[in-house]
């Protein structure tokens, strides 16, 4: 009953049976069987199905509210026991960035699964929120800052990784074409590049003494992976706004172009977002410090081969 119940649990999260299943670690069919055998049980509807979704009825929404809370005492309860062995071992299930996965998480899991063998991951590469999404132990998500700044409440705790300024930039051959924008409001005549998750999507936020210019740029096109854009950029696309670190040595080699650069540009921020829990597990304390440390040493490194100054706060002269 309790097994059903948990599973009830990741179904409402995820909106989702398949999904739930996948995550559970059971077939969909058997997950279906499941949340059958607890409605019989209970006698009671607890869902409400629709092809595109499922949702809680006002019995299932109760159930989750109160047992849902019922289940983060009981992990815990395991978690205090389980550390008592002061052990690494088990699950680690991290949702990052495709950038910051590509170019440190992966690096960093090769590194510690050699020191802790009896370390699993699950690494879920994704640009979007997963807080109510997948059941994940840690997720690093980008952001796009700016002075002033509200981040918006959440229940998570959050780790700053990285800062560095992100940069309008294009193509020699898309000026020569388009011609260079000078103000930020003629980013609105230009093709622009952008990604949903960063600086609101299509609004690209500039600084000059102190005032701020907010601009909805023309969409051209939409990705969430930065190097995506950066591609599309280099093939004449359009305008992107990338984090300096990846487009260094293409603004050096001349391959891209900064434009607007008597404007501060926003901070790009990569935050690392975890749960607060009284009794968080060995493996996740451990795994947690590490990577922590291992960013900043890696991200250091990568400043001083770029020239960076640290904090960060450029303005792109060339």
């Amino acid at each position: 009953m309790l097994d059903k119940v948990v599973f009830f649990l990741h179904v409402v999260r995820n909106g989702s049976l398949s999904e739930a299943a996948k995550q559970y670690g059971i077939s969909a069919s058997a997950g279906s069987r499941w949340l059958n055998e607890l409605e019989e049980s209970m006698g009671v509807s607890l869902l409400k199905r629709t092809t595109r979704k499922i949702s809680p009825t006002q019995a299932g929404q109760r159930l989750y509210d109160r047992f849902n809370l019922i289940n983060s005492e009981i992990n815990d309860v395991f978690n205090e026991v389980q550390n008592l062995s002061n052990e690494d071992k088990g699950q680690i299930r991290i949702a990052s960035t495709p950038l910051f996965a590509k170019r440190y998480l992966s690096q960093i899991i090769g590194e510690y699964v050699q020191l802790h063998p009896s370390i699993n991951f699950v690494v879920l590469e994704t640009a979007f929120e997963v807080d109510h999404v997948h059941e994940v132990d840690f997720a690093i998500r980008a952001n796009a800052t700016y002075r002033g700044f509200q981040d918006k409440d959440s229940l998570l705790v959050k780790r700053s990784l990285i800062r560095e300024p992100l940069i309008a930039c294009c193509s020699p051959k898309y000026i020569a074409q388009y011609g260079e924008p000078r103000l930020p409001e003629q980013l609105k005549q230009h093709f622009c590049l952008y990604a949903t998750t960063l600086v609101g999507g299509n609004k690209w936020i500039f600084e000059q003494h102190g005032e701020y210019n907010s601009v909805e740029i023309a969409q051209t096109v939409e990705a969430d992976d930065s190097e995506i854009l950066k591609n599309i950029a280099l093939a004449g696309g359009g305008i992107a706004y990338l984090p300096y670190s990846l487009v260094s040595e293409e603004l050096n080699n001349g391959r891209l172009q900064a434009v607007l650069k008597n404007y501060v540009s926003s901070q790009f921020e990569l935050n690392l977002y975890f749960k607060p829990r009284k009794y968080m597990p060995v493996r996740c304390v451990n795994f947690k410090d590490y990577l922590i440390e291992r960013v900043e040493e890696m991200d250091r490194i990568n400043k001083k081969a770029l020239g960076l100054p640290d904090p960060i706060r450029i303005r792109v002269t060339g």
